[in-house]
């Protein structure tokens, strides 16, 4: 006798975004199922208490159903990662008032906010798209291992070692590349208009 076991399809980004534009509350479930495991590693990264990292991810798929619409993201996954980064830090920084927190956990966004704008430029949503696809030109047009290393770092916010160790280079060439990436960078947001 053949058992047939129930499994639900994941659906494809587009599916997802429509999901959530439509104010489906499947959205979220099916948004679990497809993106979850991602999701959990990548909080991982930046905190140990599984609670947390739960409460980080509720956070995060909040956010999305409170963007989504009016705003309507390019890469689903690039969007939500970017809402579990702030959960996650907003939650190390709040723990950070209680007790020591490692800050491996906190030196890439703060290598990163060096070169970027004051935040308050940005709160504007027109600006912060503006922002958005600037970064992304700019990473556009690197060199395809530059582009890997600017990603693994600020993007994935692994540490420098980690960077290296993937890559197969030396940490002293991740570190001399990302201060070159973010000295163009700074460059070329400058050049563009905007208060560093």
């Amino acid at each position: 006798m053949h058992t047939e076991q129930k499994q639900s399809a994941i659906l494809p980004e587009e599916a997802l975004i429509r999901l959530f534009e439509e104010r489906r509350e499947e959205a979220i479930s099916h948004t679990q199922e497809a993106y979850g495991p991602w999701l959990e590693q990548f909080a991982a990264r930046f905190l140990t208490d599984h609670r947390d990292r739960e409460e980080a991810l509720a956070d995060a798929l909040l956010g999305a159903w409170n963007a989504i619409p009016p705003h309507r993201p390019i890469s689903l996954k690039a969007f939500l990662t970017t809402l579990l980064r702030r959960a996650c830090i907003k939650r190390l920084r709040h723990q950070s008032r209680k007790k020591e927190v490692p800050k491996e956990h906190l030196l890439a966004l703060e290598e990163l906010e060096e070169v970027l704008p004051d935040t308050g430029e940005v709160e504007d949503e027109l600006l912060a798209q503006e922002l958005s696809r600037t970064l992304e030109d700019y990473l556009w047009e690197q060199e395809p291992r530059r582009r890997k290393i600017f990603l693994l770092r600020y993007y994935e916010s692994r540490p420098v070692a980690e960077v290296a160790e993937l890559l197969s280079v030396s940490r002293s060439t991740v570190e001399k590349e990302l201060k070159t990436l973010r000295t163009a960078l700074r460059e070329r947001l400058e050049k563009e208009g905007y208060a560093i």
